[in-house]
């Protein structure tokens, strides 16, 4: 017979968060579910575009330009979209962002199947600077919502799933948009963009959450309102000059942008001028990188668990470069596409990784405002990185000598990260 004092005593680990507990929140599903929404109607943005400028217009030049107004309201004010994120309530402005969206796509859908002489390539462009001028608000609302909607511990898991539902609506897009197409014509994207929109807003609307009240200056007059968002966007960057680890993960998340983004312009002219290959291989490799950044995402919570966010977010970064650097050279088919798979695997951490650190750095408050800093340092840089590579790639420069220097200085900054103390050690 054992008594009290003979019973061996088993410590069990805590569990830790997990993907059950964030899906189980009724508030989070809906988010989920409403930005799945969102993002297939991005993708199939991305599919319309082309077709439309280029049909209306048959100009490569337009469509540079229509791609050049797609990122211009970024740059413009940027910054601003935080400062109403944080003063708005975020689930009406998901909600009301989603619903103007989803007007503007189905007027363009709906002019062009009613009278396409009446659709111009200036209404195009209206439309395109709308959306870009739109995600200055959705992007760092959604960021700022999410700790109102999980609790901390569940952060992880939750910014996973998120990123899942990123690279599920861009892995749905195109052939659910090229179907479309086919069957019918451009302008069924727009109309399909638009409900895809209602379908987010709708979700987004019955979420339970709601904004506490927050006491707000009064503005004498619209000259001291254009002060006080001034001001306030400033908070924002302060708040980053005062915190040493936002101001790696901004600087990181520019990094990025500025090394990685120029691929999605290199892959297409690896894949015919150095494979000899057709757009079936293109899509091998793209399906590899989409398969990876979910894979990525996923594991994201688990790994960063065990080792920390500052330890994933170095790894990542020096596995990204080192796959980079490598990746061009195999003379055979497949060995890219493994690449790719490993390159998505390492973004996807590092994106649900960055997202956790700004998330668990700031405030309630101030977190839409510094959102909008990361988010308009982070797409802001993409124009000037697309046009600097492409330059060198038209100028002869070999694409596989390009993948290499891209590779190069993502491997010097991963070992820059793993120099800083406040990555090492983030948790």
């Amino acid at each position: 017979m054992t008594t009290p004092e003979d019973t061996l005593h088993v410590g069990i680990p805590n569990p830790g968060p997990s993907f059950r507990d964030v899906i189980a929140n009724r508030n989070f599903s809906l988010l989920f579910v409403g930005q799945l929404g969102s993002e297939v109607g991005n993708g199939l943005v991305q599919l319309a575009l082309p077709w439309l400028v280029l049909e209306l217009t048959g100009s490569a030049f337009q469509l540079g330009f229509a791609y050049f107004f797609q990122f211009l309201p970024i740059l413009l004010f940027g910054l601003i979209g935080g400062v109403f994120v944080d003063r708005w309530d975020r689930r009406v402005t998901l909600v009301t962002v989603d619903l103007i969206r989803g007007l503007a796509f189905l007027s363009v859908g709906a002019i062009y199947l009613l009278d396409r002489d009446f659709l111009t390539v200036e209404h195009i462009y209206a439309v395109i600077f709308l959306e870009g001028s739109l995600a200055n608000f959705f992007n760092p609302a959604r960021t700022a919502l999410m700790p109102n909607l999980v609790s901390k511990e569940n952060l992880r898991p939750a910014n996973s799933l998120m990123e899942v539902s990123r690279h599920i609506g861009f892995l749905i897009a195109p052939p659910v948009g090229g179907l479309l197409v086919a069957l019918t014509s451009p302008q069924a994207l727009m109309l399909a963009d638009g409900v895809t929109f209602f379908i987010s807003a709708i979700t987004l609307y019955f979420i339970s959450w709601r904004q506490p009240l927050r006491d707000l200056e009064q503005s004498n007059g619209w000259l001291h309102s254009l002060q006080r968002v001034g001001q306030q966007a400033g908070d924002g960057l302060r708040t980053i000059a005062r915190s040493r680890l936002l101001q790696i993960t901004v600087f990181l998340g520019f990094s990025l942008n500025l090394v990685i983004a120029p691929i999605q312009l290199l892959l297409p002219l690896f894949v015919r001028d150095v494979k000899g290959e057709e757009a079936d291989y293109f899509a091998l490799l793209v399906a590899g990188l989409v398969t990876g950044l979910i894979g990525g995402s996923l594991a994201a919570p688990v790994i960063a668990r065990r080792i920390g966010l500052g330890r994933l977010v170095i790894r990542a970064v020096l596995i990204l470069g080192a796959v980079i650097c490598a990746a061009s050279w195999p003379p055979t088919l497949w060995p890219p596409v493994i690449a790719m798979a490993a390159a998505g695997a390492a973004l996807g951490s590092l994106a649900v990784a960055q997202t956790t650190m700004i998330q668990g750095a700031t405030t309630d408050e101030e977190r839409g405002r510094v959102s909008a800093t990361y988010y308009t340092a982070t797409l802001g840089v993409r124009p000037f990185s697309f046009l600097a590579v492409g330059t060198l790639a038209s100028s002869g420069v070999d694409v596989r000598f390009l993948f290499v220097a891209l590779g190069l200085l993502a491997l010097a900054l991963g070992a820059a990260l793993f120099r800083m103390p406040e990555v090492r050690e983030a948790h």
